[in-house]
C-alpha cells in the first residue's frame, strides 16, 4: 500500500502544478524525477534513463512526427488551401447542415493547438445565416472538429498511443475506425434532428468538376498521407516528408526558402516537442521504477475489474489535463500490465483510448472548448448536456466491441 500511496503523490503533485498552470512538459520531467527518488532509484541510473528516454529512436520518431506535421499545417495554411476549401464546399453541398459538419471535419485533419477555433468563424458565418444558437454552432464546430481522434496517423494523440504500444499504425487504425464512424454518424444524427433545414447555400451545378477539383487541391496532401500510412504501409514520418517535399515544390513560387526558416521559427511549437519529450521519459521512469505495475495491481488485489480500471483512470487524467497526448502519456503507460500482459490487447487499447477521448471532450481545460465557447459566446451548461448522447454512444460502442472482440 505503500507504493501506491507514492505513486498517488506523485500524481498530485502532477495536478497541482496543472492547475498552477505550469507547462505540462516541465511538470512530467519532475514528476519523472518524483518517480524515480520516491522508488528508490540511484541518482546516476535516472540521470541514464533520462537520456536513454530522450534518444530513443520511439522517442526522436514521435519528435520528427510532430514537427512535420506543423511544417505541413503551416504550408497549407500559407498557400490558402482551407480557403479554397471552404468555397468549394459552399458551391458543392445544397444542405448547410452538411457543409457545417465538413468544415471543422477537414479542417480537423490538421492538429494544431486549439483548432476548433480555425474552422470558428466559417462554421460561425453559416450558422448565423441559419439562424442557429451560439450553442448549437459550438456543438457542431467542436464535435466535428474531433471525430478523427481515434484513427488519423499525424494527430499527436495518436502519434504517442502508436509510440508508447510500439505496435504499427495501421492495426490501431482497423481497430478504431468503428469508432470514428459512430462519432461521425451520432454527429449527424444530432444535426438533423436539432438543426431546421434552411436554403443558404450556394449550390452550382454549372460548376461542379472545377469545384471538385478545388476541393482535392486543398486537401490532398492530407489523403496522400494517410493512404500511404494505411494502405501502402509506409512510415508516418517518412509518409510526412515525401508529403511535404512535394507540396513545397509544386508551390515553392507562393513560399520560397524563407518560409522555412518563417515556420522554423514561428509555427513550430517547442514547448510541444518537450511534451513529447517528456512523456517518454516519464513512461520510461515508469518501467524503470517499477510504478507502471502498481495501480493495476492494487486495483486487481482490490477486486475492482479490470474494464473499470481501463476506462476511469485514462478518463480522469484527460478531464484534469484537457490534453489527449497529456492523458495518454500519463495513463497508458499505466494501464501497459493490463492491455499487453504478454500479447497486445488491441480492444483493450482502444477502450482506454474511448476514454481518454470521452474525458478530454468533456475537460473544461480543453482549448477548443474553452476558445470557441468563448467565441461564439455559449452557455457551456447546454453545451454538455448536447455532448451527452454523442459521448455515450462512443463508450457504449466502445465498450460492446470490447466484449464482442476482446
Amino acid at each position: 500500500m505503500t507504493e501506491i500511496l507514492k505513486l498517488i503523490l506523485v500524481i498530485a503533485v502532477i495536478v497541482f502544478l496543472i492547475r498552477k498552470k505550469w507547462k505540462l512538459g516541465y511538470i512530467m520531467l519532475l514528476a519523472s524525477l518524483l518517480l524515480g527518488v520516491a522508488f528508490g532509484v540511484n541518482p546516476k541510473e535516472i540521470g541514464k534513463n533520462f537520456l536513454l528516454g530522450l534518444i530513443d529512436p520511439a522517442t526522436l520518431n514521435l519528435i520528427g512526427i510532430i514537427i512535420g506535421v506543423y511544417f505541413l499545417s503551416s504550408i497549407l495554411r500559407r498557400i490558402k488551401s482551407f480557403d479554397d476549401l471552404v468555397n468549394s464546399l459552399q458551391q458543392l453541398i445544397k444542405d448547410y447542415r452538411l457543409i457545417l459538419a465538413f468544415i471543422p471535419a477537414l479542417l480537423g485533419m490538421i492538429p494544431m493547438p486549439a483548432g476548433a477555433m480555425f474552422s470558428a468563424p466559417m462554421v460561425k458565418a453559416i450558422g448565423e445565416k441559419a439562424n442557429l444558437t451560439p450553442e448549437e454552432i459550438t456543438f457542431v464546430n467542436y464535435w466535428f472538429r474531433h471525430v478523427w481522434e481515434f484513427v488519423l496517423p499525424i494527430l499527436p494523440g495518436m502519434i504517442l498511443f502508436a509510440g508508447i504500444l510500439d505496435v504499427p499504425f495501421r492495426n490501431i487504425f482497423l481497430v478504431q475506425f468503428p469508432l470514428t464512424v459512430i462519432a461521425i454518424i451520432v454527429g449527424l444524427a444530432w444535426e438533423y434532428k436539432y438543426l431546421s433545414k434552411n436554403d443558404i447555400s450556394s449550390f452550382n451545378k454549372k460548376n461542379l468538376f472545377f469545384n471538385i477539383k478545388k476541393l482535392f487541391l486543398s486537401i490532398w496532401s492530407i489523403l496522400a498521407v494517410i493512404i500511404l500510412v494505411i494502405i501502402v504501409k509506409i512510415d508516418v514520418l517518412f509518409s510526412l516528408i515525401f508529403v511535404i517535399f512535394i507540396l513545397f515544390m509544386t508551390n515553392y513560387k507562393k513560399l520560397g526558402l524563407h518560409a522555412i526558416h518563417k515556420i522554423i521559427r514561428n509555427d513550430i511549437d517547442l514547448n510541444v516537442i518537450i511534451l513529447i519529450a517528456s512523456i517518454m521519459i516519464f513512461q520510461r521512469m515508469l518501467q524503470v521504477s517499477g510504478a507502471a505495475e502498481i495501480i493495476p495491481k492494487t486495483f486487481m488485489e482490490l477486486g475492482v475489474h479490470p474494464f473499470i480500471i481501463l476506462f476511469f483512470i485514462p478518463f480522469f487524467l484527460a478531464m484534469i489535463t484537457g490534453l489527449t497526448p497529456a492523458a495518454i502519456g500519463l495513463g497508458i503507460p499505466i494501464l501497459l500490465p493490463i492491455i499487453m500482459p504478454g500479447e497486445i490487447n488491441y480492444y483493450y487499447a482502444m477502450f482506454a483510448y474511448s476514454a481518454v477521448f470521452t474525458g478530454a471532450m468533456l475537460s473544461p481545460m480543453h482549448l477548443c472548448l474553452v476558445v470557441t465557447r468563448n467565441y461564439f459566446k455559449s452557455d457551456l451548461n447546454k453545451i454538455y448536456k448536447m455532448l451527452i448522447f454523442p459521448l455515450s454512444a462512443i463508450v457504449l460502442s466502445a465498450f460492446i466491441l470490447l466484449l464482442l472482440k476482446g
